[in-house]
């Protein structure tokens, strides 16, 4: 490999990490912090006192706008894969355990948009 071709690998690496490395958070955090809401999010009834400690557990470890997004994709994708997931009650969790969310997930949201 020439040198020019390794330097513009090695840039393009920096700049891939540099992207997304202020993320402090994981999917894998987020998941397990807000799997106990799932019932609710396909039955409804009432949310599980897990979930709530989960949904808190996640505002709280909110830094920065990239945890946010990274939080957003995360609860898109993994939503998207459960069967009769209910957008509505997803998006009430918050609101029911007395935390606001900074975004509304749906399969049409743009999480790269979020603050």
């Amino acid at each position: 490999m020439s040198k020019v071709a390794l330097i513009s690998v090695m840039m393009a690496c920096m700049l891939i990490s540099s992207c997304h490395g202020k993320a402090t958070l994981t999917c894998e955090q987020v998941t397990v912090w807000l799997t106990p809401c799932i019932p609710y999010g396909t039955l409804g009834g009432s949310v599980l006192p897990l979930c709530c400690q989960g949904i808190h557990s996640l505002n709280a470890a909110y830094k920065n706008g990239d945890d946010r997004r990274v939080a957003c994709h995360c609860v898109q994708d993994r939503a998207a894969l459960i069967p009769l997931i209910n957008y509505t009650r997803i998006n009430q969790i918050g609101e029911l355990c007395g935390s606001k969310c900074p975004f509304k997930v749906y399969p049409s949201t743009n999480c790269d948009k979020v603050k």
